[in-house]
């Protein structure tokens, strides 16, 4: 980067679906028609997390950055809140486009998207059917299979050090893993029909520092101190550790095997044997049909310092504004 904080910003709402979103645009300065992009966070995110790194750096290479809250988190609108639903965060990122796109002071024939973490290979999704994207990046991807979600329960229940090599875990069994998968839809399904009937939410801890139990689980929808390492000083900064139990239908019932199988635009995916279920990451990479393609393999570097680690962010905007450039 040859330049830092050389951008405007700018608190933005847009609706969604008939809610009212919150963004922040950072938008350079001294550069008419910018390019955009809008940038999608982890699972839970909110805006001040992970997409603002993100997003402040992409001004500073040229780019019209727009970071959200999801509708029903933070300073979004939506009802119940904390509902963890990845399909509606597609919906915000498609309606961040239409933002973007009626502002008039941004090249509506250069979009793009970025995602970190889930919002990886959803962002790949998204480009998979909205024909204005013309290329996406997806760094340190929690890629949406059935293999990959019982990967995330297991990894909750492992009792380790925060910082720890995540390609050396010792997991669960794939059938103990695959036990409180189904126990946590049948929980999910329970929550779901208390709600449909009295308007009750039931809500539970989003993170927990310790780890749960490979036979009976844990509370928590995301528990384990590897995870807690993370989000675990984001619950004294205004990140509310609580999430919507029924949100488990709309999570685990969302794929983005067959979006990215049909992806066509240019892609590029970053991540390395250190972050969330590598094999998952070079099967989607695999599947993407276009030659366009890149896949940059880094194992210097651990899933969540790709979420905030000044350097290795640095180094994953150079990659992503490089590659935006060659499209």
């Amino acid at each position: 980067m040859s330049r830092h904080g050389q951008y405007i910003t700018e608190k933005v709402t847009y609706p969604s679906h008939g809610e009212t979103v919150a963004g922040v645009l950072f938008r350079p300065k001294d550069i008419t028609n910018p390019p955009g992009v809008v940038i999608t966070g982890p699972y839970s995110f909110m805006k001040e997390q992970a997409p603002y790194q993100y997003g402040t750096r992409l001004a500073d290479e040229g780019y019209a950055a727009l970071i959200f809250d999801p509708r029903t988190v933070g300073e979004s609108t939506g009802q119940p809140r904390r509902l963890e639903n990845p399909k509606m965060k597609n919906e915000d990122m498609v309606a961040g486009l239409d933002y973007l796109v009626s502002r008039g002071d941004i090249d509506q024939s250069r979009l793009f998207l970025v995602g970190i973490c889930q919002g990886g290979p959803q962002s790949l999704d998204v480009a998979s059917y909205d024909d204005r994207v013309v290329g996406v990046a997806s760094v340190t991807g929690y890629y949406r299979d059935h293999e990959t979600d019982v990967y995330m329960i297991c990894a909750g229940c492992v009792s380790v050090e925060p910082g720890a090599d995540i390609s050396s875990l010792k997991m669960p069994t794939p059938e103990q893993g695959e036990a409180l998968y189904q126990a946590r839809l049948e929980r999910a399904r329970e929550a779901k029909k208390l709600y449909e009937t009295t308007g009750e939410v039931i809500y539970q801890p989003l993170v927990d520092p310790k780890a749960a139990d490979p036979t009976t689980g844990s509370l928590a929808g995301l528990p384990g101190p590897v995870v807690w390492s993370w989000y675990g000083p984001w619950t004294l900064k205004g990140f509310e550790n609580r999430y919507a139990v029924m949100s488990d239908l709309d999570h685990f019932g969302y794929s983005t095997v067959s979006g990215v199988s049909r992806l066509q635009k240019p892609a590029l995916i970053i991540h390395g044997d250190n972050c969330m279920n590598a094999a998952a990451a070079k099967r989607h990479f695999d599947s993407i049909p276009t030659q366009n393609k890149k896949l940059i393999w880094n194992n210097d570097v651990s899933h969540f310092q790709h979420y905030d680690q000044p350097d290795c962010i640095d180094q994953n905007v150079g990659d992503i504004a490089n590659w935006f450039e060659q499209i």
